[in-house]
């Protein structure tokens, strides 16, 4: 069953694997901030590659944001890949990032991009 969060949020029943409340307030229980406040959150952005995945799992950071898209560019039937346009390859897969972030304790902020080709 799913219930409403105080601002009318769908929230997770606490299943494995389901996000159960706001990341601010997760990170506020496990003490890495100290009020709620979402200021205090720092973020790791365009984590889109090995290395720059490799430095934000071991930062210190609360976030880490990266961004999808399909390898080879928009229509490409292509593997998920982490890349902002006009990149339309990476070193690293969208499978192989979750692999690796899924082992730190920080949250994370998918953007999902869609390739434009300019004529």
């Amino acid at each position: 069953p799913r219930g409403r969060g105080a601002t009318g949020r769908a929230m997770a029943s606490g299943a494995a694997g389901c996000w159960s409340e706001w990341p601010v307030d997760y990170f506020l229980r496990s003490g890495r901030i100290a009020a709620r406040d979402g200021a205090a959150v720092r973020w790791f952005h365009a984590a889109n590659s090995r290395a720059l995945a490799a430095a934000a799992a071991r930062s210190d950071v609360h976030m880490v944001e990266a961004d999808v898209l399909l390898r080879g560019g928009e229509g490409e039937k292509g593997d998920p890949i982490l890349a902002h346009p006009p990149d339309t390859d990476s070193d690293i897969t969208l499978q192989e990032w979750l692999t690796q972030m899924v082992n730190t304790n920080k949250g994370i902020k998918l953007d999902f991009k869609r390739y434009l080709h300019k004529k």
